[in-house]
């Protein structure tokens, strides 16, 4: 008599019972109903307490089904030591078992038999048709499964392991079995990846129920026959023979006499003796049947296969029927012959790159091997109809045009042999017309949605000159024409035509491109971005080190799935805040920054064409004077500059919707990777008297930002925060325009004294400095700004006059 154990001590997922407030938890009811149906009604019981040896000394089989809590050490040597014994073990989990609750003892039982449950990375499958030649499998040909894990085959296995089913798509094992020798009888382990296939809820549904039972009489030993290892070709040549054998073993010690097996196809393969005897098959012993197949058809076939095993005298242990697989093996017949598609222009030459509106052709190819007579197939070409139109000419031409630029997918389908070919339809517009896409599709939707989440924080966001910084693309050409003089132009132009045709890796080439071409806010022009993702692909190729800051500085690589549209769209959305919010509003609403300005519309801040000016005689006098004071000032600005508009951003684009708001984490990592301060370091007058704390520009600068911002909350965090950008900028250099000309009022000497000069916080002129004492004095009087904003309900209106930020600064700081 067969006595089967239910294991319920380990908070398993599915259980015999309904849990104590009667709701239906995962049970095995029904599973709990086939033992007693095959066994009898005395042979099943469950076991509430460990499993040791005197518990387990009474079954034949013990069920372990997805515990949630762990086996003990001496539990795993318990059950290693059942199955050894020449019994029975179903030990089954599913994800939540394995990944949720993180229990790997159930492993340990596993490794010892040379396998363990791994977690499923790839998307779950819901169904399986995957199944191999086994006795479990027989009259199985469809399972229904949830969130499984899988089955994994460890190296040096002690044992011969079965795999019975397979996941699709990754083909890792979901079904394996394993015998274990013993004195008397092998001992018999199944292992299941999906517990939830014997669950009532799934147990009736494709042929789970069958398989259930397969495995009860499996584990049994109640089978009169094993079968395993099948074996065909996967590809069989149009009416050239293959072989197929099965190997049919015996486990009982009792000889077996006329085994029949019947070998079918489902698309009238010549099958030579269908019929097979096996004259007798020893106690123990095994033999392998063969037969020649000869497929008539082209396209993918199955093989069924039925065997029939006679009664045995005396057996009241084994289950008597006829073993069934449909399919039993699978195979494509494929004709003798090579296929290709090619594309020809109007003058009957192939190319590989077509022009939106040109029509050319596309032909199939045909190479037949091996005197192969040629075969007629049913060929469809696939491809999509918005963006390209089609016209058929014959089963093997087709006219294309393509309306749209871009890469289009294009599908051959040779139905009789269910084989395609893929090939991608390379269609490229101007420069001009991606870019004018672009605006029209991307930029100018998210103007308005980050027009409207920006004036949420202050009304300065949405005034008339804000909404004017123009926000454009460019090719890398035109942004060099625009932003730089003449002599710069034309080292930057030679340089990107050299690197257009570049095909040697020279990495000085590309870091000067990428230093000079790159997302720019223009007090003058606004906001510039170079857009060229094919210069950036052809760059890659040669220097894959630059793959990020090619994909960020022209907005995406072409052929690069991973920078696709959603890619582009978040970047467009981060350099919009970035650029125009975040350097738009600091170069046109804090004192410092409108100084900048005037610096660099007047060709002090950057490389200019001096005879371009009014006054180019009196510029030079005054770059040369004012040279390095100029530049201690801006560099002073860079840490505060840069981390407000880094804060923009990154604040910004979480309440941006759909996709675009995920972009503030590759681009936060991005910024922060930045090392621009580590090389101005070296130079810089100004860093060698104040070190910067990260070698990011943009680091510091937010987080001393995104702190104010999270002292004061989600609604005067903002406020405050644009505030302490107002006061830490706040600071009179004596740069202003008269007559169209630039004046200083005070000296170069009197500028760079009072920016490097180590003062108090109270005199301390540099934004940054003024930035960190803002940001300390703020995280000190927090309590008290808070109850003052409170009263005057800060969260309402932002009154600048008797804003509590500013108040606190007048009151300690004296600004």
């Amino acid at each position: 008599m067969i006595k089967v154990l239910f294991d319920e001590c380990h908070g398993e997922l599915s259980c015999s019972q309904l849990q104590e407030d009667n709701t239906p938890k995962e049970a095995w009811t029904i599973l709990c109903g086939q033992v007693k149906q095959l066994f009898g009604d005395d042979a099943i019981f469950f076991q509430k307490e460990s499993l040791t040896h005197q518990v387990l000394e009474d079954f034949q089989l013990l069920i372990l089904a997805a515990p949630k809590s762990a086996l003990s050490a001496e539990e795993v040597k318990t059950i290693v030591n059942f199955v050894k014994q020449g019994n029975s073990l179903l030990i089954a989990s599913d994800r939540e078992s394995l990944v949720i609750n993180k229990d790997d003892s159930i492993n340990a039982v596993l490794e010892t038999l040379g396998m363990r449950f791994e977690e499923l990375l790839n998307h779950p499958p819901e169904k399986v048709f995957n199944l191999l030649p086994h006795y479990i499998s027989s009259e199985v040909s469809q399972l229904n499964i949830k969130e499984p894990v899988y089955v994994k085959t460890l190296p040096n296995s002690p044992y011969p392991i079965d795999i019975i089913a397979t996941l699709p798509y990754t083909g890792k094992t979901l079904i394996a079995t394993v015998e274990v020798p013993g004195n008397n009888q092998s001992g018999r382990v199944v292992v299941l990846g999906n517990y939830l296939i014997l669950s009532n809820q799934y147990i009736n549904t494709g042929n789970n129920q069958k398989l259930a039972s397969n495995i009860l009489c499996w584990l049994a030993h109640q089978n009169s026959l094993d079968c395993r290892v099948s074996r065909i070709p996967t590809e069989v040549n149009y009416r050239q023979s293959a072989k197929f054998s099965i190997v049919i073993a015996n486990p009982k010690s009792q000889r077996l006499e006329n085994i029949t097996c019947v070998l079918e196809s489902d698309k009238n393969a010549l099958i030579q003796e269908p019929y097979k005897t096996v004259r007798f098959l020893p106690g123990y012993g095994q033999t392998q049947v063969q037969w020649n197949v000869i497929p008539q058809q082209i396209g993918q076939q199955t093989l069924r296969l039925t065997i029939d095993i006679p009664e045995l005298e005396n057996s009241e242990t084994s289950k008597i029927s006829s073993l069934f697989f449909a399919p039993v093996a699978q195979f494509q017949c494929l004709p003798d012959a090579e296929f290709d598609l090619v594309f020809l222009n109007p003058q009957g030459k192939a190319q590989e790159i077509v022009e939106t509106g040109v029509t050319f052709e596309v032909q199939v190819i045909a190479r037949w091997k091996n005197h192969a007579k040629a075969v007629p197939l049913r060929m469809q070409l696939e491809c999509p109809l918005t963006h390209i139109k089609v016209e058929q000419i014959s089963t093997e031409r087709w006219y294309l045009t393509v309306l749209d630029p871009g890469d289009w997918l294009i599908t051959l389908h040779i139905n009789d042999i269910n084989q395609k070919i893929t090939r991608l339809v390379h269609a490229y517009p101007s420069q001009k017309n991606q870019i004018e896409k672009i605006q029209r599709d991307v930029v100018t939707p998210l103007a308005a949605e980050i027009n409207y989440q920006v004036s949420q924080i202050r009304q300065e966001f949405d005034n008339e000159v804000i909404r004017q910084i123009p926000f454009q693309l460019f090719t890398p050409e035109e942004q060099v024409n625009r932003l730089y003089n003449y002599s710069t132009q034309e080292q930057l132009l030679e340089a990107l035509q050299a690197a257009r045709s570049e095909t040697k890796r020279f990495s000085p080439l590309v870091e000067k491109l990428l230093q000079s071409i790159a997302p720019t806010y223009s007090p003058i022009h606004g906001c510039c971005i170079p857009y060229d993702p094919k210069l950036a692909a052809h760059l890659i190729k040669e220097h894959p080190f630059f793959e990020e800051q090619l994909a960020y500085n022209f907005q995406g690589i072409e052929g690069y799935e991973h920078y696709g549209q959603t890619w582009l769209e978040g970047n467009i959305a981060a350099l919009f805040l970035h650029e125009k919010y975040g350097h738009g509003f600091f170069y046109n609403h804090t004192k410092v920054g409108q100084q900048l300005a005037i610096l660099y519309r007047h060709g002090l801040l950057r490389k200019v064409d001096h005879e371009g000016l009014k006054s180019p005689y009196l510029q030079l006098f005054l770059q040369d004077e004012y040279k390095s004071a100029i530049e201690t000032l801006h560099h002073s600005s860079i840490i505060l500059n840069e981390g407000f508009a880094t804060w923009m951003e990154l604040t910004i684009l979480r309440r941006l919707k759909g996709s675009v708001s995920q972009t503030v984490y590759r681009r936060k990592n991005f910024l922060f990777n930045d090392e621009y301060l580590t090389l101005l370091q070296q130079n810089s007058e100004y860093f060698k008297h104040f070190e910067p704390f990260y070698p990011s520009r943009y680091q510091e600068g937010y987080e001393y930002l995104e702190e104010i911002q999270s002292i004061f909350g989600t609604e005067c965090g903002s406020k405050c925060v644009v505030q302490a950008v107002i006061k830490a900028a706040e600071v009179d250099f004596g740069i202003i325009e008269h007559g169209g000309r630039v004046e200083f009022l005070l000296s170069p000497g009197k500028i760079e004294e009072d920016l490097l000069s180590e003062h108090n916080d109270n005199n301390v002129t540099s934004p940054t400095e003024r930035l960190k004492s803002i940001w300390k004095l703020l995280r000190k009087h927090v309590n008290e700004i808070r109850a003052e904003q409170q009263r005057l309900q800060c969260h309402r209106h932002c009154l600048h006059p008797e804003c509590p930020v500013n108040l606190v600064i007048k009151r300690y700081l004296e600004w």
